[in-house]
């Protein structure tokens, strides 16, 4: 049976790319991914598919050219943690897929804090406002983590936690990990909220008194 790779591509740089990952992206006929993914691999010259909120559209296209065409689906950081791998799955019989991870950017935030990650409430903020649940999340958990995005900053997300009275709380915010532009900033929710991020950023909150 011919099979589609969902090809987890990492946190962004080249060098955190699995040398497995990189052969079935040379491999492949057909590149599927998000306009970033897709550009780190402009020089291979395949054919590509944008990933766009159509995804009915990726859907079609599997469908018709699976059978004739190596296709590669190429996912942010790893294919199990919220990616188009879940979509995908409910489409299509999972038989049909072939699953590589890769390091996301939740690990390589842990990596540079020097911090376990196996004891982490995980949240992915895209596309979700933040709610009663999330500052009630916030105040529960000792050590949370969250994936934001353009409308759910880490600056806002600060300011939101101050403004419903959230105490004894740091953050830790990883911006624009594997790339030279990488920052990792550190301090108070009030330092947190003065400052501005990149798009691009993993938010830790946690217990004040917690060593991280």
């Amino acid at each position: 049976m011919a099979k589609v790779n969902i090809l987890g591509i990492g946190p962004g740089s080249k060098d955190y790319l699995l040398k497995i990952t990189e052969e079935k992206i040379k491999e492949a006929d057909v590149l599927i991914g998000s306009k970033r993914a897709l550009s780190l691999f402009s020089d291979l010259n395949k054919e590509t598919m944008e990933i766009t909120a159509q995804l009915q559209k990726i859907k079609e296209f599997i469908a018709r050219n699976y059978q004739s065409k190596k296709i590669a689906v190429l996912v942010s950081g790893d294919p199990g943690l919220f990616s188009l791998m879940n979509y995908l799955k409910r489409e299509f019989n999972k038989d049909i897929f072939e699953v590589i991870p890769g390091i996301s950017s939740l690990q390589l935030a842990a990596a540079r804090l020097q911090m376990r990650w196996d004891d982490l409430e995980i949240v992915s903020l895209h596309g979700h406002p933040i709610s009663d649940d999330f500052i009630n999340l916030v105040k529960d958990e000792p050590k949370i983590v969250f994936l934001t995005d353009q409308n759910s900053s880490p600056d806002q997300i600060a300011r939101i936690l101050i403004e419903n009275q959230i105490k004894n709380k740091k953050a830790a915010v990883c911006e624009d990990l594997s790339y030279s532009s990488e920052n990792i900033t550190k301090g108070s929710l009030k330092e947190i909220a003065a400052q501005n991020y990149s798009d691009l950023n993993v938010m830790v909150i946690y217990d004040e008194d917690l060593e991280i």
